[in-house]
């Protein structure tokens, strides 16, 4: 038997060489990355992103080769259609958050969440982000409390959910379209009344658009609120209710020493007022001295006085239901 010498060894039968496989695994990579992007934009109304792109292999320079071949359509600088994908108007909701980098907000997130049956001509987003610009098939909102505490996603779509996209069309919409708008998400468990106020407490502000109409609205939802003067009486009230304890009365009228006042929120019945002190509300020398001598003249009246700030009635809400606790078991 003649031995064949390890040099005569066909290449066939020696196994493949790196040099002779590289075009096959160029191929193979090439065939994984474009299944990889078609798959990414099946989930994505068939776009594609620039990061995500990138974040899947493709350099710039790929990505402008695919876009001249046709396979990319450019929508924006960021932002690609898959060739043969449908135009719908969540891609157009999808591509305009991207472009932007904000959310899907106002009418369009009504109709995203269910809300609202048709879609506006123009993608509606929020963004964050201050001096930008989009192009003229954006309606563009800009937001100094888009809080992502606030923020969902829908269908891949990052959207305000129900309860801030309501607040943010008070300024936007009718009263009646509001109540429907109010009444559809909370027949969908997406919202309610104390959520609404939560939220309202949160972005609330002077000159913030829709504040006074989302006010009104939230007033009509529930009478109660409509006696509080300030957001943080509201708060107060709205923390007394949560953990349980009597509903206290609202504005109730006293004189005391001569003097005429009305206290935030007390219990007649237990002589225990209870206020809320917010910097705006008692700036200033005068407001001081007037505080005290009112205070003073309650409590020679025969009333207890608690006092709380805007910090404890936000952020130690249970510290503050404590204190009222404590104040009416020592009054019965």
């Amino acid at each position: 038997c003649r031995k064949t010498a390890p040099d005569a060894i066909p290449e066939a039968m020696r196994g493949a060489l790196p040099a002779d496989t590289s075009p096959v695994i160029r191929l193979t990579s090439a065939v994984m990355t474009e299944a990889q992007i078609n798959r990414f934009a099946a989930l994505h109304h068939g776009l594609i992103n620039r990061e995500s792109a990138r974040r899947l292999g493709l350099t710039d320079r790929q990505i402008a080769y695919r876009v001249a071949q046709g396979r990319l359509i450019r929508l924006s600088p960021q932002v690609f259609a898959v060739a043969g994908s449908v135009k719908t108007p969540s891609r157009a909701l999808l591509g305009a958050a991207w472009q932007t980098g904000g959310v899907a907000s106002h009418v369009s997130a009504a109709w995203l969440l269910g809300l609202r049956d048709l879609a506006p001509a123009r993608p509606h987003i929020s963004t964050s982000r201050s001096g930008g610009r989009s192009d003229k098939g954006i309606q563009l909102y800009q937001s100094r409390d888009l809080y992502s505490a606030h923020i969902t996603t829908v269908q891949k779509v990052p959207a305000t959910d129900a309860t801030r996209t309501i607040l943010d069309l008070a300024g936007h919409v009718s009263p009646t379209e509001l109540q429907v708008l109010f009444d559809r998400a909370s027949r969908m468990r997406l919202t309610d009344t104390d959520r609404l106020m939560d939220y309202f407490l949160q972005i609330s502000r002077p000159g913030r658009p829709g504040a006074a109409a989302a006010r009104r609205f939230l007033q009509r939802l529930n009478q109660d609120l409509a006696l509080a003067e300030s957001d943080l009486e509201t708060r107060l009230l709205l923390t007394i209710r949560k953990a349980g304890l009597p509903s206290p009365i609202a504005q109730h009228r006293v004189t005391a020493n001569g003097h005429h006042y009305r206290i935030d929120l007390c219990y007649p019945d237990c002589m225990l007022a209870i206020e809320g002190d917010g910097f705006s509300f008692h700036g200033g020398r005068q407001a001081f001295e007037s505080d005290r001598v009112r205070q003073n003249d309650l409590v020679l009246a025969g009333w207890r006085v608690l006092r709380f700030t805007w910090r404890q009635i936000c952020y130690l809400p249970d510290w503050v239901v404590g204190q009222i606790r404590s104040a009416l078991g020592l009054a019965n």
